[in-house]
């Protein structure tokens, strides 16, 4: 009964997502450099059929999952049944975690198995330094884990674990080639505004003030893992354009780590003096909430310029099947294959130009247009 309102959430986000979301260019871009997840896709497909249930199971179970092992954690790292309970749907409802549950992208299963490690770590010390040898394999973005582990193996002082992370960390950058490239660019404000998102506002500036006020404290794994992506995301973003989802899902497990800093200030002080932590709390959680009710209406706001992909494809298959179009060539690639996923095979009969400048798509039939789509009025179907 204690994950019962975990599985009702996702739950809810799962038939959202199938709902009213569409395969988009940032999925596809995301399916073709993670073949990891490409694979679990293929898997997906062939036990539920190719449909977009089988398309959003994967990411939103994998996050389900984590949250599971997140709550674990926190029984560690938490002394009462509320406290953890109350961190766990923070953790939950973090923006960056929802986004990344609901949107086909390698992120979720980043934090799936940065949080295994971290609870394996803890309690079955052997089998964690297996998933650490499996990790090398699955992308290159786990080399902010093992960097982490060096430093940490340095602080706890602890050799064996030092010289396995370094023999890792090298493996993992050659499978990968992993390169660091660029000229100095303003890159570091895109990347605070996406961390911003991530966590939303508030809760961002208070990762900041927790991730300074645990130097003073005895500092765990998560707080090298957490620190370290986030550090490193922050240097190499003077240099070039860095991925997020390279470096925010090693971040989200430090959401333990901020409600801990959190109640020590709070206990500390007698009740009568309590009274601004309680506001802040209630400030943070607001903001949390505020924000990811933005997420699932943002097609209906401004913002709907920067996800009309999330919406417009699936409703346009919708459409030319309607005006019974069921082959086409397509100028774009990935729209083809996203029309591909819905139904829309390629074809030479009619053909489709999508213009993105123009936010337009047009359907020709002996080089005459037949059919003229506004893509924002697609996004509101």
């Amino acid at each position: 009964m204690k994950f019962l309102p975990i599985i009702i959430f996702y739950l809810f986000l799962f038939l959202y997502s199938v709902e009213f979301l569409s395969f988009s260019f940032v999925e596809i871009d995301s399916i073709n450099h993670f073949p990891f997840l490409k694979n679990i896709l293929h898997l997906s497909f062939d036990l539920f059929g190719k449909n977009d249930y089988a398309l959003r199971f994967p990411s939103l179970f994998t996050g389900f999952l984590s949250v599971v092992i997140f709550y674990n954690i926190a029984k560690l790292k938490l002394k009462t049944k509320r406290e953890i309970i109350y961190t766990t749907y923070i953790f939950m409802l973090i923006p960056g975690m929802i986004i990344s549950s609901v949107i086909v992208n390698k992120s979720v299963y980043l934090i799936f198995l940065s949080l295994l490690f971290i609870y394996s770590y803890e309690k079955f010390k052997n089998f964690s330094y297996i998933l650490l040898i499996l990790y090398v394999f699955v992308d290159k973005s786990l080399i902010s884990l093992y960097l982490a582990l060096i430093f940490y193996s340095i602080y706890k002082k602890d050799t064996k674990l030092l010289i396995f992370s370094l023999i890792l960390l090298a493996f993992n950058a050659n499978y990968f080639e992993y390169k660091i490239h660029g000229r100095p660019k303003g890159y570091f404000l895109d990347l605070f505004g996406t961390y911003f998102l991530i966590f939303s506002p508030f809760v961002f500036v208070y990762f900041l003030y927790a991730l300074y006020k645990n130097i003073f404290y005895k500092k765990d794994l998560i707080y090298f893992i957490s620190a370290t992506a986030f550090f490193v995301s922050l240097i190499l973003s003077f240099r070039q354009k860095i991925k997020i989802d390279d470096y925010a899902p090693y971040t989200l497990g430090f959401v333990v780590n901020m409600v801990n800093v959190f109640l020590k200030s709070y206990k500390v002080r007698l009740p009568r003096f309590r009274t601004f932590y309680k506001i802040l709390f209630v400030v943070l959680f607001t903001s949390l909430i505020m924000l990811d009710i933005s997420l699932f209406f943002n097609k209906y706001t401004p913002a709907k310029k920067l996800s009309y992909s999330f919406y417009f494809p699936k409703n346009l298959a919708e459409i030319l099947k309607k005006e019974k179009i069921y082959s086409m060539s397509c100028n774009n690639e990935k729209l083809s294959e996203i029309l591909e996923f819905y139904g829309i095979k390629k074809g030479d009969k009619y053909k489709l130009i999508y213009s993105k400048n123009k936010n337009s798509v047009s359907i020709f039939h002996k080089n005459k247009i037949i059919l003229k789509i506004n893509v924002s009025k697609l996004n509101t179907i």
